[in-house]
């Protein structure tokens, strides 16, 4: 017996007041989620059955395109086979509101399923496998190119999975009118390399897309780790899969699917054939060997449980038959009403709860390590108001990473051309867009996702291949009459560094490093031919070239005044810098927020114009900076909190003191500094709420930039130039600083500036 209607639309959302009551014989009675392409409701048939209902959005109904691209859905989803995918019941593109109708799956999505219960166990693992291979071979048989698979496009139904979500697909046959980033779109996590580089797009990409989507299942992570859309696709294009964690027996298979070159993958047919044990599999004429019953042997013994009474918690904490946002088969919608939701049937998905919407490190005041790659609106400012000066009153425990000062720096001249990333970053704007069917929404500054973001991703930062250990530094050094940077070990106990490495060698100076916190990326500062200062990447261990970064967008309106150190949020996805003037280009120094992947920037407004060198605390809560009341090279330093109307409070006192150069523990909890002494530049050290202040060095001669040790060493490094002798690097234990203190840098090449972790 069908539920009532109150019944059944108790479990969405409900319609809003332009919503459709009706479509064509179809009783409308909820929202199941919303996107860039338009709305799914949950709906009745005259008979009584659920289906789940697409409609195209308001706004695109009078565009070609668009509505071509939803025609070409409804006609080439019909005519798959019903093998492990969604039914298509009924479609009418050229009614007023053009909807496609397909059967309503009870179940979760795979993405949903992993995040609360991790990954799939033995027999499940080869079931899904098996049963996403068969719809495959489905989707294909029809001409068809599904080209967005992914874990929110499996429903994990009480039969088996079931592949869903046509909405980018595109039929294999030529003349398909479409051109541009609808042939190209996808989600960057399951992206064949094909599809990176645009070139011709056939079923393979949808071969590459079902190993990514077994692994996902067999260890709960992306194929190629996490990181931006950018990172992503660089991975994909120039690097192996990880697949150390999947389960021996489909390893191989899985190999083969994610081969680079299309022409060596196997068919979804030869998957089959391979994951059911026929040793034909490797002809490439065995799929008409594909025996059905097969496939249904292997789903009879599915049995996963049905989701639990948390998969039924939507984002405000509703559960089914509550009032609010709430759960439908399985899977939540997510947010408040209208930003999102995932569908658990055919034909679409969006929101960001799933697993599969990649973080693209969005900066949120007050998210920590764990929660900066939460997207949403970006804000104007961050911060309140408030001056740096006298009145105001020590910080609370927890402040920020710190950065560094302005004097004794040489100015940096960067020479020769820098190559960018280049085509992997083709089709970003595509994915980024709010053009999109599919539950990628880009997230902003601070807080809810956008189904309809349009801010392009514009930086792929280089990495390593192997992140720097725990014992190593990046600092600059002079040779060949340049500044350039080097890493080297610092060896525990006494004795000079080991294993050092240049990492540049650009004819002018690069200087003033930091370490990104995943320890695979530097970012410096140069100062470009043209006159203009730039901030540039480079994989920690120097493979590759210098990326430039804030080239584009808002980021491009910066001016960055000489000899800026910036810092890095704790999640790598931001960075705060000094600028001269805002994301439009006006005159307004201070202090900036700025999102790596979208070029996004937001001001600190609580910080003073003459704030320099900030430091975000390991916490992410808070930023550390030095400033001063008057222009000067120094003054005392300065935390605020990151959260919207954060005031700054001043944890050192005097103009005299010159104090600068703030560095955090990793534990966030001490921050060390230099202060100048009757003439020296020495090192403090204090706690984060602004206790007061330990000296650790008292020697002749100027003590600077200070940086901890990762945890849980304890050690601290910094730059001296002690009587007698050229700038050299020192090393100290800060539970024995004046048993400790000694150098480690050999000759004379005036190293500075160093870096040891990310704070």
């Amino acid at each position: 017996m069908a539920s009532s209607d109150a019944e059944v639309a108790a479990r969405t959302v409900p319609l809003d007041a332009d919503d459709p009551r009706e479509l064509g014989s179809y009783r409308l009675l909820g929202q199941l989620g919303k996107g860039g392409m338009g709305k799914v409701y949950l709906g009745r048939s005259a008979k009584g059955r659920l289906v789940a209902i697409k409609v195209i959005r308001n706004e695109a109904v009078s565009n070609p395109e668009f509505r071509a691209r939803f025609r070409l859905e409804a006609e080439t989803a019909r005519r798959v086979a019903r093998v492990c995918t969604a039914e298509v019941l009924d479609a009418d593109p050229d009614a007023e509101w053009p909807y496609i109708v397909t059967e309503f799956i009870e179940g979760e999505t795979l993405s949903r399923y992993v995040q609360r219960n991790g990954p799939l166990a033995d027999a499940n693992l080869e079931q899904l496998a098996v049963g996403v291979a068969a719809a495959l071979t489905a989707i294909h048989s029809a001409g068809i190119i599904h080209r967005d698979l992914k874990p929110a496009n499996v429903i994990l139904s009480p039969f088996g999975p079931r592949v869903i979500d046509f909405g980018i697909a595109r039929t294999a046959d030529a003349g398909s009118g479409l051109t541009g980033d609808l042939q190209q779109l996808g989600t960057p996590a399951f992206m064949s390399p094909e599809q990176i580089e645009s070139s011709p797009i056939t079923s393979a990409v949808d071969v590459w897309a079902w190993g990514g989507l077994v692994a996902y299942a067999a260890t709960g992570h992306y194929p190629f780790g996490e990181g931006s859309a950018q990172v992503l696709l660089y991975r994909a294009l120039h690097e192996d899969p990880r697949l150390d964690d999947v389960d021996a027996a489909l390893r191989p298979i899985v190999w083969l699917a994610m081969r680079k070159d299309p022409n060596g993958r196997p068919s979804a047919q030869q998957l089959m054939l391979r994951l059911l044990g026929d040793p034909s599999s490797s002809n490439p004429d065995a799929a008409a060997a594909v025996n059905p019953e097969d496939v249904t042997n292997v789903l009879q013994g599915w049995q996963l449980p049905v989701p639990g009474p948390d998969s039924a918690t939507g984002a405000g904490g509703a559960t089914a038959g509550a009032t609010g946002p709430t759960s439908y088969a399985g899977a939540p919608y997510t947010g408040a009403p209208h930003t999102g939701g995932q569908h658990t049937s055919a034909g679409y998905t969006a929101g960001p709860d799933d697993a599969t919407r990649l973080p693209t490190s969005g900066f949120r005041p007050g998210a920590g390590p764990a929660e900066g790659t939460v997207g949403g609106q970006t804000p104007t400012r961050l911060g309140g108001s408030g001056p740096d000066g006298p009145g105001t009153a020590p910080g609370a425990p927890g402040t920020p990473p710190g950065p560094h000062r302005r004097s004794n720096r040489t100015p940096l001249l960067i020479g020769g051309a820098i190559v960018a990333v280049g085509a992997i970053l083709a089709v970003v704007l595509a994915i980024a867009s709010g053009g999109k069917d599919d539950d990628t929404a880009t997230p902003t500054a601070t807080g809810g996702a956008s189904a309809t973001s349009t801010a392009p991703a514009t930086t792929a930062l280089p990495e390593s291949a192997q992140a720097l250990g725990k014992d190593q530094i990046v600092y600059t050094a002079k040779k060949n009459g340049s500044y350039n940077l080097f890493t080297a070990t610092v060896p525990a106990g006494t004795g000079e560094i080991t294993n050092e490495k240049q990492i540049t060698s650009d004819a002018g100076d690069e200087i003033l490093p930091v370490i990104r916190p995943e320890r695979k990326t530097i970012v410096y500062f140069a100062k470009g031919t043209d006159g203009r200062n730039q901030y540039m990447a480079i994989a920690a261990d120097g493979a590759g070239k210098p990326f430039p970064l804030f080239t584009t967008g808002e980021a491009a309106k910066l001016r960055i005044p000489d000899d800026t150190r910036p810092s890095f949020s704790p999640d790598g996805g931001s960075i705060v810098t000094r600028s001269l003037t805002d994301g439009t280009g006006a005159s307004q120094a201070g202090l900036y927020v700025v999102q790596i992947d979208t070029s996004k920037v937001s001001r600190i407004a609580g910080a003073a114009p003459r704030a320099t060198d900030p430091a975000w605390s390991p916490s992410g809560d808070k930023i550390a900076y030095w400033a001063n009341t008057a222009d000067g090279e120094r003054g005392f330093i300065v935390t605020i909190g990151t959260e919207p109307g954060a005031k700054a409070n001043r944890l050192t006192e005097g103009q005299g003191n010159g104090d600068s150069d703030p560095a955090w523990s990793p534990d966030g909890g001490k921050i060390a500094f230099t202060r100048s002494v009757n003439g020296n530049l020495e090192i403090f050290e204090m706690d984060s709420g602004g206790s007061p202040p330990v000296q650790v060095t008292d020697t002749p001669g100027d003590d600077q930039d200070p940086t901890f040790a990762p945890a849980p060493d304890g050690r601290l490094v910094f730059s001296a130039q002690r009587p007698g002798e050229d700038k050299q690097l020192h090393v100290l234990d800060l539970q024995n600083p004046a048993g400790t203190d000694h150098r480690i840098t050999p000759g004379n090449t005036l190293p500075a500036h160093v870096r040891w972790n990310a704070g």
